[in-house]
């Protein structure tokens, strides 16, 4: 593999500053007050400079939302393909996810502030949306599940697809009260996943 010219390297490196400043920004003051003032003096850049790479702040935040989407969905799948057998696949990806939102912290708050998940603040959406990209996230849990139904650890008659949005539910039914309550921020998401997994497998009734 061809390593990229300098120009573009240089380009890319500007490029991930930006976002990286953006996040930061968008953190401290929240989409609607973020200016792409704000954003250029975070990264040490003119504005003019800003505003090559992106038209304005919208265009920006999605980029920033479609990097952190692909980066997310990355180490999900990785760890996930990883791991053997039905019930660890489940358990690695409910664990990934989680650890990943903890991660980024910062970012994800901004993001269910501002509609994440299909409930959109922001009035347009690029061609290749984040709700398209956790639609296809969603396609590959139901995968998960299919195995999981072969090797019986989920009930066969369940549909997959329906499960696999069941299980997001339950991920982001969780996730969203640790972002915004801080009484919950004594629990860390990852000691949650345990939580998440015997709920989602054998449901809260006394059997």
């Amino acid at each position: 593999m061809n390593p990229l010219p300098r120009k573009a390297r240089d380009r890319l490196l500007r490029r991930t500053d930006i976002l990286n400043a953006a996040m930061r920004v968008f953190a401290e003051k929240g989409y609607h007050d973020a200016t792409m003032s704000d954003i250029a003096k975070c990264a040490e850049y003119a504005v003019g400079t800003i505003y090559l790479y992106f038209k304005d702040k919208q265009a920006l935040y999605l980029a920033l939302t479609d990097e952190k989407m692909d980066e997310l969905i990355r180490r999900v799948k990785e760890r996930t393909e990883k791991s053997r057998g039905a019930l660890v696949k489940i358990r690695a990806l409910i664990e990934e996810e989680f650890a990943y939102f903890e991660e980024n912290e910062d970012f994800f708050r901004i993001y269910f502030s501002e509609g994440g998940l299909g409930n959109w603040a922001i009035k347009d959406k690029p061609s290749r949306t984040t709700v398209e990209k956790i639609m296809k996230f969603l396609d590959y849990v139901s995968g998960v599940i299919k195995k999981a139904q072969a090797e019986n650890v989920i009930k066969k008659d369940l549909d997959p697809k329906k499960t696999a949005h069941l299980l997001a539910g339950m991920i982001k039914s969780v996730i969203i009260p640790w972002l915004k309550d801080k009484p919950l921020k004594e629990d860390n998401l990852r000691g949650l996943s345990g939580f998440i997994l015997d709920a989602f497998l054998n449901g809260t009734a006394v059997k």
